[in-house]
């Protein structure tokens, strides 16, 4: 009876761990004075365009989008609340696995919290996207792997199959962790778990959960294919082999570095460890991969850390020295509070631009995630959440001070899903027109009508627009300190009577990347 109730205050622990970072997130998204996030304007017009597949994505992160949108709204802490939800439980799954591990509370407590301040959990779970659900999946995986080795029940794989399934129908990407787990299962001992009956139950019920947007991406010519390779190309920065691993550093944060190092010490030398080594070559297997393609996108292999926090935190709670314990659990504690402390102004929308800016500065920070976006001001993920009412304000006074006949037949178009999708959704607001853009998904919604006479240019370059119309003036500029560079400036251009057919030449202005 003692153990059930010990057991029991574990999980009301945890819970109320998670649970306050769950608030944070809520909180933070609806007093911070920080809008919506770029991506957030696309995700929502995609909810509006339900399908099995989007050119950038698959369709479950937004199918559950369009759910919530229908239940709880759009503000800005309604449609977080899901993202929220799913890092808070990844910190509560990591606590579960630790005790999976043999770890008391203390190792449970210790692995929550190293998910909770966590700088790109703390990200994911600020704003809305598919990413904030890799790592909930994922972990939810590992847990499942780990009781099928610790239960020798090779049963679990149909469980596991289902939520591949679900994890590539969230995001496609997912697919390298499946194959460094399968890889790091066959360099090791637990090779014997693999190619059984229920292994292979398990891979068809992940390609039936597949199956849709595989149809989906045949009817439409495999869109995405195009899509990772032009962002490969276009929108991914050439990063180092030294610069990936400090960014590995950073953003599962460096004041975590000892318990993850820890947690891979555990797997490779401990006895009890030993047979968890297949996770630590899964881990090894998916940094080599970051190392070779030079990603500069830390965030890809972030779902591994869970477990490597939950075999850190074991690790401190098993020395065997009374005293030598006591301390490394408080500093291991602490480190991970002054983390959390330095960190959740950078990752979250915590404080002002001009004092984040000074924040920055002091630290002596800076981050480049994406070409064009470098060197900037703000971190991109929140730069990128500024000014965007403003420019619906900026179109919407252009808009009315035409004509009322050119009113009536003019529409927005744009080169950016982020632009659309913000005039879109401030569109009732300031009574804008139509919206249309030549951006992923949004190009394959179509063209305006070819009767249309006006145009409102929104982040379109003078040089798309030169000589295509009879007339194109720049009727305003609109302007954002603290926005990343390419919406600092943002010229809105008036351009009247085209001279070509926009459904004839439509496709031509598909841009995906």
């Amino acid at each position: 009876m003692t153990q059930t109730r010990s057991a029991r205050f574990d999980l009301l622990i945890l819970a109320a761990l998670s649970f306050v970072l769950v608030l944070y997130h809520i909180l933070t998204s609806a007093f911070s004075g920080y809008g919506y996030f770029i991506d957030e304007f696309y995700y929502i017009a995609c909810s509006k365009h339900l399908a099995f597949g989007y050119v950038d994505h698959p369709p479950l992160s937004i199918f559950i989008l369009a759910v919530s949108r229908w239940v709880l709204g759009n503000s800005l802490a309604a449609i977080r609340l899901f993202p929220a939800l799913a890092i808070g439980t990844t910190a509560f799954l990591a606590g579960i696995i630790a005790r999976r591990l043999g770890g008391s509370c203390i190792a449970m407590m210790i692995a929550a919290l190293a998910v909770v301040v966590m700088p790109v959990y703390l990200l994911m779970g600020s704003f809305y996207s598919m990413n904030a659900f890799e790592p909930l999946i994922w972990t939810t995986i590992l847990y499942l792997v780990i009781r099928l080795v610790q239960e020798d029940n090779a049963r679990y794989w149909l469980a596991i199959g289902l939520l591949m399934g679900i994890g590539l129908e969230t995001k496609h990407t997912m697919v390298l962790y499946g194959v460094a787990l399968i890889a790091g299962m066959l360099v090791t001992g637990t090779r014997r778990y693999v190619w059984n009956r229920w292994f292979l139950w398990g891979m068809v019920s992940c390609v039936l959960l597949l199956l849709p947007n595989l149809i989906w991406q045949y009817l439409h010519g495999f869109p995405s294919l195009e899509f990772y390779r032009n962002a490969m190309v276009n929108k991914n920065i050439p990063t180092p082999p030294l610069n990936v691993l400090l960014a590995q550093v950073m953003f599962s944060n460096p004041f975590a570095l000892p318990l993850w190092i820890a947690g891979l010490g555990y797997i490779f030398f401990a006895p009890d460890g030993s047979r968890y080594r297949f996770l630590a070559w899964t881990y090894i297997l998916l940094l080599g991969v970051m190392l070779v393609s030079g990603s500069s996108r830390p965030d890809r292999i972030a779902a591994m850390y869970v477990f490597l926090f939950a075999a850190g935190a074991v690790t401190v709670d098993k020395l065997r020295n009374p005293s030598a314990r006591r301390a490394a659990v408080k500093l291991t504690m602490t480190l991970l509070i002054i983390g959390g402390t330095v960190f959740f102004p950078v990752f979250t929308p915590l404080l002002p631009p001009p004092v984040l800016k000074n924040y920055l500065s002091t630290l002596g920070l800076s981050f480049d995630i994406e070409i064009g976006k470098r060197n900037e001001a703000l971190p991109q993920w929140l730069a990128d959440r500024l000014g965007w009412r403003e420019l619906a304000a900026d179109v919407g006074e252009l808009y009315h001070a035409l004509s009322a006949g050119e009113q009536r037949n003019a529409v927005i178009i744009s080169t950016n899903y982020g632009e659309a999708g913000a005039l879109e959704l401030y569109g009732s607001e300031f009574s804008l027109p139509p919206v249309f853009a030549t951006h992923n998904s949004y190009h394959s919604w179509g063209p305006p009508a070819d009767s249309v006479k006006t145009f409102i240019a929104v982040f379109v370059s003078w040089r798309h627009l030169e000589g295509k119309f009879d007339s194109v003036v720049e009727a305003s500029v609109h302007t954002c300190e603290f926005c990343t560079r390419p919406q600092q400036r943002i010229p809105i251009y008036v351009a009247r009577g085209p001279r070509f057919s926009m459904a004839a030449e439509w496709p031509k202005f598909k841009s995906y990347d």
